[in-house]
């Protein structure tokens, strides 16, 4: 099966922002990450980062996410490499 890379962005919600969530799905599925710019304050959260495994692990972790109350938008350009 192919390998996947995707650039996306989270956005937490409120009750979220404290919890292990990503280290949760990073552990439950054969992923890993690279983050690439986060804020995270007492009532708000966003991650951009990319997301690399097999294809089917990736879309089922993005699945998760989402499952949670994270919004998981795609970043066309990745303002580091540019």
């Amino acid at each position: 099966m192919a390998n996947l890379k995707k650039l996306v962005e989270l956005d937490y919600p409120n009750e979220l922002v404290t919890e292990p969530v990503l280290s949760n799905v990073i552990k439950k599925f054969n992923i890993s990450v690279n983050l690439r710019r986060a804020s995270i304050t007492k009532g708000f959260g966003y991650v951009q980062m990319q997301i690399e495994g097999e294809e089917q692990e990736v879309k089922k972790a993005l699945a998760e996410l989402t499952s949670k109350g994270i919004d998981v938008n795609p970043i066309e350009k990745d303002v580091l490499e540019s």
